[in-house]
């Protein structure tokens, strides 16, 4: 009643954003596949060159949870190991430490290291547990008068002490590792035919798959490329994956709301010249696929930047990925399907009816 009639879901500011846009999408797809081969080359030319961060669930490794008498941070914790580690190692022992904050008193962490992971004897797990003694010893977490013996007592904690501790051996690594690639091969496939049962045309599913295959490669790049300097952990472990099927499924829907908008224009205007038909979708769509993004992003900022160290390569992973599936949907996916296609619509290529 009244004024309450006349509720409106836009400002002065926002009601004129993005509306009647006329971007050209189709005719400049040459520069946008440009433009995303570079970041492609770049990304295939560090894993080349600098590889990945692998958890021990990939490479294998021992993880032990520990508990302190005071908080400490995470960093030097972690400072601390690969210090006293890298003074024992030789010079072909990879040193790899990771260390998460566990609860919310500080004084809990898990540390995970592929430090002297071939080496599957007692000797080199006692040893390893020793140099952590004496890291921590030295960092100043535990005490010099709490002797070696009582903080490796798992049942004796009045100093700190070491919880427990798990081994993941390199067979148990390479079955997570193939699980984990076929979980991704897996989504792909389903994707590409629910793609092509929903549209019934091949060239949405061929677009879909091919933007999902550069956002999945892009993504997996930058944590090659950032890994190291970035301030945070970027190692490729079992939260990553999930991380990936997310930014996968993320960025289907939005593909799946271009190609609606594209099919419905088809069916408004079946004979109209194909490239008209995919600017008007696209540019009808954009204040959607924009907003949307930029509202997830937003989400994604906060939960990075507040989450804490367990939850930020996650989080990190996750806003690569809806900013790159976002310029995929509408610099890939539509300009593959419309090159699929071919430039001029035909009669029996009439798009099926929505279901």
């Amino acid at each position: 009643r009244g004024k309450w009639q006349n509720l409106t879901f836009t400002t002065k500011f926002s009601q004129n954003m993005m509306k009647d846009t006329k971007y050209n999408f189709m005719g400049n797809y040459k520069k946008s596949f440009i433009a995303f081969g570079a970041f492609l080359l770049i990304a295939l030319a560090s894993f080349a060159i600098r590889g990945l961060s692998q958890s021990i669930d990939f490479t294998g490794g021992r993880n032990y949870k520990v508990e302190f008498l005071q908080p400490v941070q995470t960093e030097d914790v972690r400072a601390a190991i690969v210090k006293q580690f890298e003074a024992n190692a030789k010079d072909d022992d990879a040193v790899n430490v990771t260390v998460i904050a566990l609860g919310t008193t500080g004084t809990n962490v898990r540390v995970s290291t592929n430090y002297l992971i071939n080496e599957n004897n007692a000797e080199s797990d006692a040893l390893i547990e020793s140099l952590l003694y004496k890291a921590f010893v030295d960092g100043g977490m535990v005490a010099p008068t709490v002797s070696e013996e009582a903080f490796l007592d798992r049942d004796n904690r009045e100093g700190g002490s070491i919880v427990s501790s798990q081994k993941v051996g390199p067979s148990i690594a390479e079955d997570i590792t193939y699980g984990a690639i076929l979980s991704v091969l897996f989504a792909i496939v389903v994707i590409f035919v629910y793609i092509l049962v929903r549209f019934r045309n091949v060239a949405y599913s061929i677009g879909s798959i091919l933007a999902l295959i550069v956002d999945t490669i892009l993504v997996i790049g930058a944590f090659s490329l950032c890994y190291g300097w970035i301030g945070f952990s970027l190692e490729i472990d079992q939260t990553f994956i999930g991380a990936i099927l997310t930014v996968i499924g993320y960025s289907i829907n939005d593909k799946v709301v271009v190609f609606d908008r594209i099919r419905e224009t088809f069916q408004n205007h079946p004979r109209r010249d194909r490239q008209l038909n995919f600017n008007d979708s696209l540019n009808a769509c954009l204040a959607r696929t924009v907003n949307t993004s930029v509202s997830t992003f937003i989400v994604l900022a906060v939960i990075f930047i507040l989450g804490g160290d367990s939850i930020r390569s996650f989080a990190f992973a996750m806003i690569l990925g809806v900013v790159i599936g976002t310029f995929s949907s509408l610099f890939i996916a539509a300009p593959t399907a419309y090159l699929v296609m071919g430039s001029r619509i035909k009669e029996e290529d009439a798009p099926a009816e929505a279901e």
